[in-house]
């Protein structure tokens, strides 16, 4: 038997059977690399999309993920090393063993299947407690299919073939420059436009406003508001201004001051059918109470 051949066989004998073991440090680093860049994609991307979805106020739009980046780092990663230890790795090893169960060997297309089973049972877990309609929780669903997809089956190449991490950056930084001059070449075209509120008139706010829940504010043309059942214990009779002072349209406000509170209405909606919105929350973080016409 030749020399090189006698080599191989010994090799293959001493080997172990079946691929290397998925619980490695290298792999829950690489799957960990894979959402931190992925995550941070994320929400570059949903800046640009932000900005052209109908608000209440102007949003950060791509930058807001450079005011974030620091918070990224210092609680992304930990929270990327337990994801990938928690769901990335698991799933990879699920996979594996459905994979030769059904196949006789690992096929990597189960990653991204079995990635949907943790992803879809925490989408409809939120969508039953929290309601927040069909969009968000398809949004949510399809970018932790992603996300998760993505990680595991680094996490599978970094415990197959060797260290990924450096590559995972790498690529996921020039990944990052590409959708920046991808974004600011679509609103800087044309192709894309950023939301603007309507800009209104005093004229144009008279009328009575609804929340859709029997709240009503009514805005009368000699400067009295009637408030009837708005949120806040608002009710009652005072007055009303419009201050279209500021450079934007975003700074437009309706003033009403009433016995029991003085609300700050926002702009929002479209030419033909405008919204009142105001604040509440968390400052960080509000959410919207929306009068329609």
């Amino acid at each position: 038997m030749p020399r090189d051949t006698a080599e191989r066989v010994r090799e293959r004998a001493q080997a172990p059977d079946g691929p290397p073991p998925v619980w490695s440090g290298r792999a829950i680093v690489a799957g960990a690399g894979a959402l931190y860049v992925g995550a941070a994609l994320a929400a570059e991307v949903y800046g640009f999309v932000e900005l052209t979805a109908e608000a209440p106020a102007q949003g950060d739009g791509p930058g807001g993920v450079m005011l974030i980046l620091p918070f990224l780092t210092c609680f992304g990663v930990p929270s990327a090393l337990v994801a990938s230890l928690w769901l990335a790795l698991p799933t990879v090893s699920a996979a594996r063993r459905v994979s030769a169960r059904l196949t006789g060997r690992d096929a990597w297309w189960w990653v991204p299947v079995l990635a949907l089973v943790p992803v879809s049972a925490a989408t409809a877990v939120v969508g039953i407690t929290k309601h927040p309609g069909a969009g968000a929780p398809a949004w949510a669903w399809l970018t932790g299919a992603v996300l998760l997809a993505g990680a595991a089956l680094i996490a599978r190449d970094a415990a197959l073939h060797g260290r990924r991490l450096l590559r995972v950056l790498g690529y996921g930084g020039l990944a990052a420059v590409a959708v920046l001059g991808m974004g600011a070449a679509a609103f800087g075209t044309g192709l894309v436009t950023e939301y603007s509120p309507p800009k209104v008139n005093a004229a144009g706010l008279v009328g009575t406003w609804s929340d859709g829940h029997g709240g009503t504010l009514r805005l009368s043309p000699d400067g009295t508001a009637r408030a009837e059942g708005l949120r806040f214990r608002c009710s009652g009779t005072g007055t009303w201004s419009y201050e279209p002072d500021g450079p934007t349209a975003w700074d437009q406000l309706v003033l009403t001051e009433f016995e029991e509170c003085s609300p700050d209405w926002r702009i929002s909606g479209s030419p033909g059918h405008p919204k009142l919105n105001r604040d509440y929350g968390d400052a960080d973080d509000p959410h919207w109470y929306t009068l329609t016409r």
